[in-house]
């Protein structure tokens, strides 16, 4: 691509787009073989010492990822390239595959299968005044985080299927998770060399996850671009009829470029990795127990050179962070799962009451029961009117402390999610446990679960809040505690070059060890911050249990 006229992007440029593109494809290739052990040492790790969570403590059982149809119907679809509106026969997924949402030919399941929308890296909205003018009313579109990606229009018959496809949409975008390589290690692997690809160009703080591994390679290539060589050059262009023109024209030939050097990139990287994963598995799993023995010398040893820069971050930036985002979270959050349990007991009393759990109804109830959950309008309606008070209102005070890709309506989806799993195990357990006993007994069972709810409840509660803190410190603590540490820790890498241990320093990856120890110690900080307001929460929970006449557990 020369300097012809409509191109203001010479040779010389041209030549450091290819260089800056060959540069990250040559470091991705190079970080992405070394990000591959570390993903294999890491599951080696998991299985001979489990990681441990906060929700190991849950009683009630865990529920089957939900497969059932979330919804569907008739919508009319705007073409990408041919801008016409076609009714589909819309079918949204469920959880157990990934919130696809197929669009078949025609008006019924029928037809043939035109086409399917990924959620991952999509917002929902309903149109706004001027979407309707030009479109018409009761529509919903999907706007992508990045510009690159086109928008989805679509459109319902009326206002209330525009409200019903528009929670499932949401639903979509904020579960659906990118498509990775069916290899869990080469899946990790990607992501750990994409991070660490962008913490070695500058690029700080949160970012979202949408397309296959060579797409997501291409877009953070991409906006390097942009960032270091693309936007002066668009900011220099000359307003005109031509300037749009001129700006699709760079995008486009670049972006092709930038697409076949990260399919070419994955496919060979991703090969090499697969011919030698048998070898490497192998070398971890022998020395795996040396490894682990190691590692606890020098996690001590990182713990003495970095303290002086974790502490203070914690005592100072994480509490003036972290203390306002707790204190206008902790009460409503205490107050949906307090609204939840409520909701769920009496909704299943009434079901028990009216008979409707008898043997012959029984799965047909609880599976409708199950799925009435989920509705804004159902049994949990204080629950979730709650959790979007908060979003709407609470969170305005303390928006401007969410940072990176945490927002209200992220910290909003955060509770919701941790509600409906808990609920949804309650309704597993409650199934699981009331099917084959006696009908006369099915009360007790009621109860039963109730108390395992609230027990459960309490430790939902912590781990959402810890999730959303986390979260909230991510973008942070990359940039002023990671960053700085690595340098700290430098010095060790003599340590690591002497062990006398064929094979092991080549698996003693540093920065990993030092991210494992930051997090660890950010996760007592934590722990420690948010157990103050642990004694509210139980007195909430213990009121409950006295109003709906269960018994309480010890919950701690």
């Amino acid at each position: 691509m020369g300097g012809s006229l409509g191109n203001p992007i010479d040779e010389a440029t041209q030549n450091r787009i290819n260089e800056k593109i060959q540069d990250v494809v040559k470091r991705f290739s190079i970080e992405f073989s070394k990000a591959y052990t570390q993903a294999v040492i890491a599951k080696a790790k998991i299985e001979v010492e489990p990681e441990t969570s906060i929700e190991d403590d849950l009683k009630l059982q865990t529920a089957p990822v939900p497969a059932h149809v979330l919804k569907s119907g008739v919508l009319t679809k705007r073409g990408e390239s041919v801008k016409s509106w076609k009714a589909r026969y819309f079918v949204a997924h469920n959880a157990k595959d990934n919130f696809r949402i197929d669009y078949h030919d025609g008006t019924t399941e029928t037809g043939k299968l035109k086409g399917s929308i990924w959620c991952a890296g999509y917002r929902a909205y309903e149109f706004n005044q001027d979407d309707i003018a030009e479109h018409g009313e009761n529509g919903i579109k999907l706007v992508p985080w990045s510009y690159r990606r086109r928008t989805w229009w679509i459109k319902c018959d009326d206002e209330k299927e525009r409200k019903d496809w528009l929670t499932v949409f949401e639903t979509a975008c904020y579960k659906s998770r990118a498509p990775h390589d069916e290899d869990e290690c080469i899946a990790e692997a990607f992501n750990i060399t994409i991070r660490n690809l962008r913490w070695y160009y500058w690029f700080w703080g949160w970012y979202g996850e949408a397309g296959a591994e060579p797409e997501r390679l291409g877009e953070f290539i991409l906006d390097l671009l942009d960032r270091d060589i693309i936007n002066a050059i668009i900011g220099n262009l000359v307003e005109g009829p031509a300037r749009a023109m001129t700006v699709d024209l760079i995008r486009k030939t670049i972006g092709a470029s930038v697409k076949a050097a990260c399919a070419s990139a994955w496919i060979s990287s991703a090969t090499a990795v697969r011919s030698l994963s048998a070898t490497i598995q192998s070398s971890v799993k022998d020395l795996l127990t040396p490894l682990l023995e190691k590692q606890k010398s020098f996690k001590a040893m990182i713990v003495d050179k970095i303290s002086g820069t974790v502490d203070p971050f914690l005592a100072d930036k994480g509490a003036a962070l972290l203390r306002p985002v707790l204190n206008v979270m902790f009460k409503p959050v205490i107050k949906s799962f307090v609204h939840a349990v409520k909701g769920f007991h009496t909704h299943m009393s009434s079901k028990i009451t009216s008979n409707e759990f008898a043997p012959a109804r029984f799965e047909s109830t609880l599976t409708y029961s199950d799925w009435q959950m989920d509705w804004w309008s159902g049994p949990l309606h204080q629950a979730y009117h709650t959790i979007y008070r908060m979003y709407c209102d609470d969170f305005a005070a303390v928006a401007s402390l969410l940072v990176g890709g945490i927002t209200p309506y992220s910290v909003y989806n955060m509770v919701m999610e941790k509600l409906k799993v808990v609920i949804h195990r309650a309704m597993f357990t409650f199934g699981s446990l009331a099917k084959s006993i006696a009908e006369s007994e099915v009360a007790s069972v009621l109860s039963h679960v109730t108390s395992l709810l609230c027990h459960d409840c309490l430790i939902m509660v912590k781990s959402v809040v810890l999730e959303v803190l986390k979260a909230i410190l991510s973008s942070p603590l990359q940039e002023m505690v990671l960053k700085p540490c690595k340098e700290l820790i430098e010095p060790l890498q003599a340590a690591v070059d002497a062990i006398p241990i064929p094979g092991l320093p080549l698996l003693f990856d540093l920065p990993a060890l030092l991210e494992e120890v930051v997090y660890s110690i950010q996760d007592n900080a934590l722990t420690a911050i948010i157990s103050g307001s642990v004694n509210d929460i139980k007195v909430e929970l213990d009121a409950c249990t006295v109003e709906i006449g269960v018994q309480s557990l010890n919950i701690k």
